[in-house]
């Protein structure tokens, strides 16, 4: 099948003129039947002899330039290209074969793949379309569409989706091969309506202009009969892609790019570069920093220098944490402008905050600052950018109560302008919780705690590693039951349930990142889950207990896998897992032997559960024996490893696994700022 045909990228040797001609229409035939390359090029200058458009065996419109399309991003086909096949615009052949220009003008390929427009279609073989086709149940399924969209019910949704695409007639492959795309339109910014919007009018209003972009989308897409081919409806739904990225909706984006992928890698520039771009946009906002660099640095070799890609590539390995290659983007991004600009002295001074170097970042985070309230006092989004910024740089140096006033004005704008529901807002709630535990005010940074552990928890980005942190400082640096009542941690218990159900849907809980994860989501419930109270207070520690279980029962076998293949030592994890099991089996014999008695028996532990001697680790991961009086880590008398024994060690992404393709491992997540990271993608 051609469409399926791919190849890898090669260095190939171009002939030129006739020469060029001959080989290509000498190939086809082996293209067609071999797999074999017909006519390859990977620079963005055509070739002497060719017309404007390079065709694809996919039928997925033609290319302005003659290169191959850009790598793919999903899963590992990262290095694989898009086999095309190349003509000449004009002249060649006899009429009705390969390069003989048909009756609209058209030549080569193109005539072949556009019958309709070159000849008679009723003379290509079709399939017999049956006689019976029910309209009234298609338009039954389109209405109950239509409502399950207002719903939401996505199950449904796709369900009548893949109903009504089989109600369609059948066609062979010939039959819907349709031909070049109309080449009459110029993608310009101002062509870019939706995604030049601000979205910093508050959650609410936010959401209600979102809708109505969605509507108007909706509505072209109905106008236009062809589709994505149709130049009209691709540019809008590149232009929808960017409001979901201003409002985070990232499963929105994510399909729409999906979609667009294969007509915008077709057309060639500009549409392959918007692509590429906003796309990379996308990666950072879900964590996949290596897949954004991968799409930067061919958007650098398609596109002459220019100080947006260069602060755009600084910035995803600044989040890589790759600082002195990210350092060398953004001093090439402040040369190209002369002298360094707000942007450039933000960028700096987060690679400075990053390498521990905070001398040098305050004043020039200080200074972009104070240059963007003058410049743009009502560009709520970054100025909020910039005060979390300040904010964490002011943390880590241990100025912690500057810290706390610059990321309380951060959380603020990000309120008023965004909502909370932004993952931005929870990034202001996570780092302010830091500040406050650091300055002493534990009661506060409990609180916002849980604002930013939710928040995290219900994002399309959702992931460990700032669940697994939000839950440690909950864990090991707040004095609980010292000031800070231990039953707050059940105000987790919600947010806990929404994270489980948000990473299984998106298949993130079947690693050792999900297992020592849960395992500190059960411990958190564990602690505030003491038999004692009245009957009610009594079932709703009980239904935390067994959560608490059910996170512990899913995690063991990953992180006892992890252990014995050596990708980490997790042997105190496994040792923590087992100890709450013991804890679990004594608090749940003591509600049982409570029921047994009634109602008006007297609870008979009023007291922290009391933690025994950790046994053993498991035989099966091969780890040696616990010492005899292992010291208070973690905050759990008698219990080994923890943060000060482990480190990164057993954090999400931490341990030494291969990465995944789309998730990669570890997704650091070093800052909101710079110019990457402001809504709507990069300048």
């Amino acid at each position: 099948v051609p469409g399926a045909i791919r190849w890898r990228s090669r260095a190939v040797a171009r002939p030129v003129g006739s020469a060029l001609r001959v080989a290509c229409w000498a190939a086809l035939p082996a293209a067609l039947l071999l797999g074999l390359g017909a006519v390859c090029h990977t620079t963005l200058q055509p070739l002497a002899g060719f017309g404007r458009h390079v065709w694809d065996l996919n039928a997925r419109g033609p290319s302005s330039r003659c290169r191959c399309s850009p790598p793919s991003v999903r899963g590992q086909q990262l290095p694989r290209m898009r086999r095309r096949i190349a003509y000449e615009g004009g002249g060649g052949g006899g009429a009705g074969g390969f390069g003989g220009p048909g009756a609209s003008g058209l030549s080569g390929l193109e005539a072949l793949l556009a019958p309709s427009r070159g000849g008679d279609p009723g003379r290509l073989p079709q399939r017999f379309k049956g006689s019976s086709f029910d309209a009234e149940a298609c338009q039954e399924a389109c209405m109950a569409l239509a409502a399950a969209a207002q719903a939401g019910n996505s199950h449904h949704f796709g369900s009548l989706v893949t109903a009504i695409k089989l109600m369609m007639p059948m066609q062979s492959g010939s039959e819907q091969v349709l031909g070049p795309p109309r080449m009459d339109f110029d993608l310009t910014p101002e062509v870019l309506k939706w995604g030049e919007m601000d979205f910093q009018d508050g959650l609410e209003e936010n959401t209600r202009l979102l809708q109505v972009c969605e509507a108007e989308f909706a509505r072209l897409v109905v106008k236009h009969k062809e589709g994505f081919r149709a130049p009209e409806v691709l540019v809008g739904g590149l232009d929808l892609a960017i409001a979901y990225l201003k409002n985070y909706a990232l499963d929105k984006a994510d399909a729409l790019y999906i979609a667009t992928e294969p007509h915008c890698m077709s057309r060639g520039l500009p549409w392959d570069v918007k692509w590429l771009q906003d796309c990379a946009t996308l990666r950072c906002k879900q964590m996949r920093q290596p897949e954004a660099a991968v799409l930067l640095e061919e958007v650098a070799k398609r596109t002459p220098p220019h100080e947006a890609t260069m602060r755009n590539l600084g910035t995803v390995y600044n989040q890589m944490r790759q600082f002195d290659k990210a350092k060398e983007y953004f001093d090439a991004a402040a040369e190209m402008m002369g002298e360094p600009e707000k942007e450039d002295l933000w960028n700096l001074g987060l690679v400075q905050k990053n390498k521990k170097n905070y001398a040098e970042a305050a004043p020039l985070l200080d200074q972009a600052l104070e240059q963007w309230l003058q410049d743009d006092p009502t560009d709520y989004v970054t100025l909020a950018k910039l005060y979390d910024s300040v904010g964490s740089c002011y943390d880590e140096m241990g100025r912690h109560m500057e810290a706390v006033e610059k990321l309380k004005e951060a959380k603020l704008l990000y309120n008023i302008s965004i909502g909370q529901e932004s993952p931005l807002y929870g990034s202001a709630c996570e780092r302010l919780t830091k500040a406050y535990v650091h300055s002493g005010q534990y009661k506060e940074g409990m609180e916002t705690l849980i604002e930013a552990f939710e928040n995290i928890a219900t994002k399309d980005a959702v992931h460990a590693t700032p669940l697994f942190e939000l839950l440690g400082i909950a864990l090991e640096e707040v004095p609980l039951g010292k000031g800070v009542d231990v039953m707050m941690l059940a105000k987790l218990e919600v947010p806990i349930e929404a994270a489980v159900r948000n990473m299984h849907y998106r298949g993130l809980d079947q690693d050792a990142n999900a297992g020592v994860l849960f395992e500190r989501m059960a411990r958190a419930l564990l602690l505030c889950s003491v038999h004692q109270g009245d009957p009610q207070a009594q079932a709703e520690a009980a239904r935390r207990r067994n959560t608490a279980r059910t996170l512990l029962v899913h995690a063991a076998p990953f992180v006892a896998d992890a252990h014995m293949k050596g990708l980490a030592d997790l042997s105190h994890i496994t040792m923590l897992i087992d100890s709450q099991f013991q804890a679990l089996d004594s608090q749940d014999a003591l509600y049982r032997r409570s029921l047994s008695l009634g109602p008006g028996a007297a609870p008979a532990m009023n007291a922290a559960p009391a933690w025994p001697q950790p046994p053993p680790t498991r035989p099966s991961c091969n780890a040696p024996s616990a010492p005899a009086a292992p010291a208070a880590v973690d905050g759990v008398p008698g219990m080994p490893g923890g943060a000060a024994a482990g480190g990164a060690g057993y954090a999400p992404g931490g341990y030494a696994a291969p990465p995944a393709p789309a998730r990669p491992t570890p997704p650091f997540v070093v800052d909101g700022g710079g110019a990457a990271a402001q809504p709507g993608g990069y300048a």
